[in-house]
């Protein structure tokens, strides 16, 4: 082994959002269009949006893609810009995005099994 890094198979981006009071409903629409642009986008695998029930200014956007570099590239892509952009004006700055990998299931189960 020479200590090299691979880049992860599949990845998965979270953002923690909160909405202006009032904008939730074009929040909704805006997210629809990002929503059905990254559908068309290769390397896209699936999109979820959740809102917070003990708070309903806060929301939970999730994809999931099939490696670091679609995601790269989406965020990159000319129309990804044009499509957050009324998404984002519907949000508080106070928001907080990243990307993890997906570890396979069983994948931390390595040891030998007693029995």
């Amino acid at each position: 082994m020479t200590g090299e890094v691979t880049a992860p198979a599949r990845v998965r981006v979270v953002r923690l959002l909160r909405v202006r009071e009032g904008r939730e409903a074009d929040f909704v629409d805006a997210y629809e269009g990002v929503r059905d642009g990254a559908e068309r986008f290769p390397g896209h695998l699936r999109e979820q949006l959740c809102r917070s029930v003990d708070d309903p200014g806060r929301w939970l956007l999730t994809s999931e893609w099939e490696s670091l570099d679609a995601i790269k590239q989406w965020r990159t892509d000319p129309d990804h810009t044009a499509l957050v952009g009324p998404m984002n004006a519907c949000l508080h700055d106070d928001r907080w995005t990243g990307v993890f990998e997906i570890v396979p299931e069983g994948a931390g189960d390595r040891r030998p099994r007693q029995g």
